[in-house]
């Protein structure tokens, strides 16, 4: 199945380049094995694969873009005697972001990181330490990624062809992922088109996970009816038998 996939896209790519090549135009185009992604424990290989092909000498970054998450700031504070939580502000980030590149230079790597930086927004009381903090945690987590010449050529003899397997990290959250390809040079920043995936996870942890976000009250609520009822017999246990 994938053999035909590349052989289909070999054949389009190939139609496309001759015909803007007479223009004289950097051509950059890619598609992908699959767009429905399973992430689970038995598949050892790439998840999926990306096709590429480009004219273009220039600096080139594909990024991996997952749904966006939230997390709430927080500061203790002591109210009328009192110790409550106020909040200070909020982080909005990729869920996942991945880079892959074609070069290893300090450019390109300047590019990179900036983007990364940008695309992790703090509201509230701005703080570049906080930023520094977060990115650095999600990079040991492997959701945030730069993997620098990670272009494979699929033939000697055709050097603008290219493939980059991907493999997810197990914690990569559920939901719709965007895949683009990116040129990078001292002129512009040129961006090709957008491919969607949707990544899911199977098991009764994906169904819990989805439940918990697409009925968050409900959720809570049951919830907390489980701790007070795990709470009410540890007691009855504790008072019967101790």
């Amino acid at each position: 199945m994938l053999k035909f996939f590349f052989l289909k896209s070999l054949i389009i790519l190939s139609f496309f380049f001759f015909n803007i090549k007479k223009a004289n135009a950097e051509v950059l185009l890619f598609d992908l094995s699959h767009t429905k992604i399973e992430i689970s424990d038995k598949n050892k290989n790439a998840d999926f694969t990306i096709f590429g092909f480009t004219n273009s000498k220039s600096s080139l970054v594909l990024k991996i873009k997952g749904p966006n998450q939230k997390v709430i700031l927080q500061k203790k504070k002591k109210i009328i005697g009192m110790w409550s939580w106020s909040k200070t502000g909020e982080f909005i980030y990729p869920g996942l972001f991945h880079y892959y590149t074609n070069k290893d230079d300090e450019e390109i790597d300047f590019e990179v990181k900036k983007d990364l930086f940008d695309n992790v927004r703090l509201i509230g009381k701005d703080d570049d330490n906080l930023k520094k903090d977060l990115i650095e945690k999600k990079m040991s987590l492997g959701l945030f990624l730069i993997k620098n010449n990670s272009f494979e050529v699929i033939n000697k003899k055709m050097k603008n062809f290219f493939k980059i397997p991907v493999k997810l990290p197990k914690n990569s959250p559920e939901g719709e992922y965007t895949v683009s390809l990116n040129i990078i040079d001292s002129i512009n920043n040129f961006e090709s088109k957008k491919i969607k995936i949707n990544v899911y996870k199977p098991g009764l942890s994906s169904l819990i996970f989805k439940f918990a976000h697409k009925f968050s009250f409900i959720y809570g609520l049951f919830s907390a009816m489980i701790a007070i009822g795990l709470g009410l017999i540890a007691g009855f246990i504790f008072r019967k038998y101790l």
